[in-house]
């Protein structure tokens, strides 16, 4: 999450784990949820490579027509942050509920599938979902 919250135009009020109830929280920016799906760590280093599925939503207030094209952007979004290369290693600082955890680091993030269209949410949401992978470490892990 802080990794999606660290690229340019997000924030961490738009990213968590779950949907909030209440859309107008979010009816203005977008959502992004994310969880992790998969990811294999690397054998002999301390480094953590999961796959994160990124759910991108939008929605207009008192329609019932889905904001295809805020969702659409938002997964785009996700995709040149991959592509972006002077932004590696991307530095985060992670807290969740006021709480500071340890530092860490992204080495690298790709996606390892295309954006697409999710249907079957309630009628007023658009969603495009993708999965990242991304190649991450604690800042201050050191090898035995």
């Amino acid at each position: 999450m802080s990794w999606v919250a660290s690229i340019p135009g997000f924030s961490p009020q738009m990213v968590a784990t779950q949907l909030p109830a209440d859309k107008s929280t979010w009816s203005a920016t977008g959502f992004v949820t994310v969880s992790v799906v998969g990811g294999t760590p690397h054998p002999d280093l301390p480094l953590s490579q999961p796959v994160i599925q990124c759910d991108c939503y939008a929605v207009k207030p008192n329609s019932n027509k889905p904001n295809w094209l805020m969702a659409a952007a938002l997964a785009s979004a996700l995709r040149y942050a991959c592509w972006d290369r002077i932004g590696f290693p991307r530095l985060l600082d992670i807290s969740s509920n006021g709480k500071a955890y340890p530092s860490a680091a992204v080495r690298s993030a790709y996606m390892t599938i295309q954006p697409r269209r999710v249907y079957a949410d309630p009628g007023d949401y658009a969603r495009y979902s993708t999965d990242i992978a991304l190649v991450w470490a604690m800042t201050n892990d050191r090898l035995a």
